[in-house]
């Protein structure tokens, strides 16, 4: 597969092959946080196990807990291949892009971890109640809210984890094209 854009020459060229991927992974993430979103959704408060006196937070809330960063990721990978065929895509923006989606993965997918698949999220001295799956209903010894299933998060976090390293190798191949490209002139 060789790539439209005379920014990426040589093995660089291969750059839209990471684009791809990343973009796959990020509509199977997107998929299992929507289904996440829904269950959670649809679980009921857990009235006499309550933790934390809160009020059970909106939809919205959830939606882009579960949505932000899987929804950007699948626009922002559909750009980045447009931006590649289009002869635009430019190593800078590139590196500066997957870099910051890098932190915003690490970001979210730590937060996943804690409220969803460690205990740590559940525990009073844990997280100061800043996840809201803590007064949820659960099955017994599980974290997870009872209308969604452990193989629905573990999936989620898992490929969660896949595209952060994605994200991580896009960065680095970007950055070896901003020092050739300002070596010698074309990557």
């Amino acid at each position: 597969m060789a790539a439209a854009s005379n920014l990426w020459t040589g093995r660089l060229r291969y750059t839209p092959l990471i684009n791809i991927i990343i973009f796959i992974f990020a509509i199977a993430v997107f998929g299992a946080a929507a289904s996440y979103a829904n269950a959670a959704i649809k679980t009921p408060m857990d009235e006499q196990a309550l933790i934390y006196m809160r009020p059970r937070p909106s939809n919205g809330k959830i939606i882009v807990y579960a949505l932000f960063m899987p929804f950007f990721t699948v626009l922002h990978s559909l750009a980045d291949l447009a931006l590649h065929f289009y002869l635009t895509l430019h190593p800078l923006y590139a590196l500066v892009v997957a870099a910051v989606y890098s932190i915003g993965w690490l970001v979210q997918w730590s937060i996943w971890m804690n409220c969803e698949v460690s205990a740590i999220g559940f525990d009073n001295a844990g997280t100061g109640g800043t996840c809201f799956q803590v007064n949820l209903k659960h099955a017994p010894g599980s974290t997870v809210p009872q209308k969604s299933s452990e193989a629905v998060v573990n999936a989620r976090v898992g490929l969660g984890a896949v595209v952060l390293a994605l994200y991580v190798a896009y960065a680095v191949v970007a950055a070896l094209a901003v020092v050739r490209k300002r070596r010698g002139g074309k990557v």
